[in-house]
């Protein structure tokens, strides 16, 4: 049980967080075992709670067909759409990395120069349109592979198009809800329940919500490139791994 839990909390501390939940996830499983790409699945679905709460004032507007959020569905279908079917026809490619050092460590120093590039670009005051929404979108489908942060990717592509920050973190919140119910169904035929997991998936819930609020702090305050540090080093670390066969 102990590896699980370990596991609910690196989800927690990092599906939010642009450092790769995936990434890590994944490096710390060929650590200590093979990946067990169910409970990944299922502690994004834990995740998935923290979310709702966190933007339960949006997901009412949404379920309401409010006026002020009609654009916001569209924009959230065009963001969506390049995930899911990325996600649909290259899952088993998507996969295949998971069991590699070398790639892991690629992908993450990938990461880390995305979350760089947001250094240089100054705040922005747009608003979601249907072109900067699918630009976001198809940042989306590269935060499928392990190392590469999916909030890290939509939440830099939408910076990098002048969107607010406060609305580009709400509009990365809610990007997850689709992609984490999506990722879940595929993974549906390898379920299985057991103590382990249902205290990982609580453990995850709890510690995502704080993490949540983390987030909106650093986006704010203009520090959100400063993850680019940790994942830079962490990629040169998967690298040296798989040079020494470790």
């Amino acid at each position: 049980m102990l590896n699980e839990i370990s596991l609910a909390v690196i989800q927690a501390a990092t599906e939010f967080l642009p450092i790769s939940s995936s990434g890590h996830l994944a490096l710390f499983s060929n650590l200590i075992s093979e990946p067990d790409l169910f409970l990944f699945t299922v502690l994004h679905l834990a995740s998935l709670v923290a979310v709702l709460i966190f933007t339960r004032k949006e997901i009412y507007g949404l379920l309401s067909f409010n006026d002020k959020y009609k654009k916001l569905w569209i924009y959230l279908i065009i963001a969506t759409i390049p995930a899911a079917l990325f996600g649909y026809f290259f899952k088993n490619v998507i996969g295949s990395f998971f069991s590699s050092y070398l790639y892991l460590g690629v992908f993450f120093i990938f990461n880390s120069c995305i979350l760089l590039s947001t250094r240089f670009v100054k705040s922005g005051k747009l608003k979601l349109k249907e072109r900067s929404s699918l630009f976001v979108g198809l940042f989306q489908c590269l935060g499928l592979f392990p190392g590469v942060s999916r909030s890290g990717m939509t939440i830099s592509s939408a910076l990098l198009n002048g969107v607010d920050r406060e609305t580009t973190v709400k509009f990365s919140f809610l990007l997850f809800i689709p992609l984490s119910i999506g990722a879940f169904i595929l993974e549906s035929g390898g379920f299985y329940i057991n103590t382990a997991l249902v205290v990982s998936f609580f453990t995850c819930m709890i510690l995502s919500f704080l993490f949540l609020n983390f987030l909106m702090h650093i986006v704010k305050k203009d520090r959100f490139w400063m993850f680019s540090i940790y994942t830079f080093i962490l990629g040169v670390l998967c690298i040296l791994l798989n040079y020494f066969n470790l």
